[in-house]
């Protein structure tokens, strides 16, 4: 199989597997403190805007000390992008675990319940998704969020070997745009009934494009 990749990304699957595999244990491992200061600082930006919060408001929110808060992350900034790295992590395990029953063989089906995982976990993770999608956010982060989401979908790609024909490219191309939107969709949905007819017909669209 052939690894479609961003420049500088590595094309070795097992090794872009290993440093998923990593990044899943990392988060799985996180203690209840972390957690805490996460899930806290989550709720601050989500309240007040990245810009607009301080450190002072995510101490408030977690009890945790200001001490504990930069000897686990480090400041503001380094909190955004632990939970960014945090909300990736959890994306990818919903996504491993919905295809661990799926035939690696049959490409189309495990496409389209890795898209149908990830869509439902952007769901469940909502609230940091929509953090991470705001345009306030930290210098450069906007890079960051944007590289690591190419790397997954071309990741997902792969699945489906694409060649590099203009076709192919271009299929790469649409079936990336579906799912982003798809997703931004899903984040701003109030209810539960809603995202599913949106993950319905993402899944209905796969499977129209790559039939």
């Amino acid at each position: 199989m052939t690894t479609v990749a961003l420049p500088g990304e590595p094309t070795n699957g097992a090794a872009v597997h290993t440093l998923r595999e990593h990044s899943v244990r990392r988060w799985a491992s996180t203690d209840a403190t972390q957690q805490r200061i996460l899930d806290a600082a989550t709720d601050v930006f989500a309240a007040r805007g990245f810009a607009a919060s301080t450190m002072a408001d995510i101490v408030s929110r977690s009890g945790a000390s200001v001490g504990s808060i930069y000897h686990h992350f480090g400041g503001k900034k380094e909190l955004f992008l632990a939970i960014f790295e945090r909300l990736a992590a959890e994306i990818d395990q919903s996504i491993d675990t919905a295809t661990d029953e799926t035939d690696p063989a049959d490409r189309h089906r495990t496409f389209e319940v890795s898209a149908r995982a990830y869509l439902e976990a952007m769901w469940t993770h909502r609230r940091a998704a929509v953090v991470m999608a705001a345009d306030d956010s930290p210098a450069g982060f906007e890079a960051v969020r944007r590289g690591s989401m190419l790397r997954g979908f071309h990741r997902w790609m792969s699945v489906l070997e694409p060649d590099t024909s203009p076709r192919g490219r271009l299929l790469t191309r649409v079936l990336i745009a579906v799912l982003a939107e798809a997703s931004a969709m899903v984040i701003t949905c109030e209810d539960a009934a809603d995202v599913a007819p949106i993950t319905d017909a993402t899944v209905e669209w796969i499977a129209r494009l790559t039939g």
